[in-house]
């Protein structure tokens, strides 16, 4: 499921060499990098926090932040953009978008600090196009940016049309079974699909079956079990009431040979809102599943359906994956990717190199000691390759995959099959200005070499 993109226009759910100072600092335990010049900009604006009151989240920040700017209020924008920078400071998303608010303010030198640090990470932007950009005066400076970042622009094309879907599926989650060779892909509609070798697309779960929406998928090859996550996900960054049928959610089963339900795990906690939304499956048949709403991962364990982790720093949980050795457990989110020892239930967020992001991940895979992402920011628009430490808790260096291709469309989940990547695309795209690159969705499968 990806985020409503928060920080700039459009719907939507980041490599360079500049040489950066960085600190250090401890954060359950890992080290955590964070650009000085983060913290010179997030000091030079005076934040007023009440120390009565509870710390406010990382999504409440991204709230405000949005609000502020659909409003044009830039004051208000930038005070609660550099909040949120604070928490997730690395988030080339979150640098523009407070680049914007101080451009507009008359920040320059700022402004272009903090948009040379999301494209030292890879995100690509016309700032030509971007009406607080414009206010920026011509320097030797911002000329070299707007090269570099509109070089950031340019696709790698190396994806290509496995199958085309239904124009009303919408599809979401997708996964494979390497008995079958069967690819299965959910939709938002309560129906589950079915894909052959040659791309021909079937019914596996019809869409009268009591399903809601379905998100994330997974297949347990040895039980023969296809397991879908089910309900119907809020609206996180919405002030309104939620609808009463917001916020439930579970994990059913089905049986590989017929689809028929083998087992279903409910959870109903309202007012209290569950946003569940990808999977990942254990050898011992446990399933882990994140909570978005929740900043939080639950599990079924021993028939069970029960919360795993829960940590602040687990903003809008989304794609996860588990290791081969089972104890590595990797979630994204807002802040980036975090590592959950599944042994002791401790999160840490992976330390990531300067000129690399792991940001706006919604699928997530794992390929040979490496995870894949699907980076669905308009501002990257990308399929990654994220090598990691030798101890799989940090990372070495990001590498692309595939970029914007197909250009016109977003690419949300995948899965690995042998050695091509399956990823979930067809929903129009939106270019850094916010404009949207197709007319009309266009459901579809694309495949990617992992070689």
């Amino acid at each position: 499921m990806v985020l409503a993109h928060p920080f700039e226009t459009g719907r939507q759910r980041m490599d360079g060499n500049a040489k950066r100072t960085w600190v250090v600092r401890e954060s359950e335990g890992d080290p955590v990098r964070y650009s000085t010049a983060a913290f010179t900009l997030f000091a030079s604006v005076v934040l007023s926090v009440d120390p009565a009151e509870p710390p406010r989240t990382l999504l409440e920040w991204v709230r405000d932040t949005r609000a502020a700017r659909l409003k044009g209020d830039h004051r208000a924008w930038l005070e609660a953009g550099l909040h949120a920078l604070a928490l997730a400071p690395d988030h080339p998303d979150l640098l523009i978008s407070v680049a914007r608010a101080r451009a507009a303010l008359g920040q320059a030198k700022e402004s272009i600090a903090l948009v040379r640090q999301a494209v030292d990470r890879g995100a690509g932007i016309d700032v030509a196009r971007i009406p607080e950009l414009q206010r920026l005066p011509p320097s030797p400076e911002l000329e070299a940016l707007i090269d570099d970042a509109r070089r950031n622009l340019g696709s790698v094309p190396r994806a290509q049309i496995f199958a085309l879907i239904s124009d009303s599926a919408a599809p979401e989650g997708i996964t494979y079974d390497p008995v079958s060779r069967r690819v299965f892909v959910g939709t938002i509609h309560g129906e589950i699909l079915q894909v052959d070798e040659r791309g021909q697309v079937s019914v596996f779960v019809p869409r009268d079956s009591g399903l809601l929406q379905v998100l994330g998928l997974k297949v347990d090859p040895d039980r023969k079990l296809l397991w879908a996550v089910n309900g119907i996900f809020p609206e996180l960054l919405s002030s309104e009431a939620p609808k009463p049928e917001v916020g439930v959610g579970g994990i059913h089963a089905f049986r590989l040979a017929d689809g028929k339900v083998a087992g279903k795990y409910w959870l109903d906690e309202r007012p209290l809102l569950h946003g569940f939304n990808d999977l990942a499956l254990a050898r011992n048949g446990d399933v882990y599943v994140t909570d978005s709403a929740q900043a939080a991962v639950y599990r079924v364990h021993a028939g069970k359906l029960e919360l795993f982790v829960r940590d602040e720093h687990l903003t809008f949980a989304n794609g996860t994956v588990l290791a081969p050795d089972q104890k590595r457990l990797y979630v994204a989110s807002v802040e980036g990717i975090s590592l959950v020892d599944v042994p002791t239930r401790k999160v840490r967020r992976l330390a990531v190199p300067a000129n690399a992001s792991v940001h706006s991940i919604d699928g997530l895979a794992y390929h040979r000691g490496d995870l894949i992402g699907v980076q669905s920011s308009p501002y990257l628009g990308r399929v990654v390759r994220i090598s990691l430490g030798i101890d799989g808790r940090s990372v070495r260096r990001v590498s692309t995959l595939s970029s914007r291709s197909p250009v016109e469309y977003n690419q949300t989940t995948a899965v690995v099959a042998g050695d091509q990547l399956y990823v979930v695309a067809g929903t129009p795209a939106v270019d850094t200005a916010g404009a949207p690159l197709a007319k009309e969705p266009k459901p579809q499968i694309v495949k990617i070499p992992l070689r």
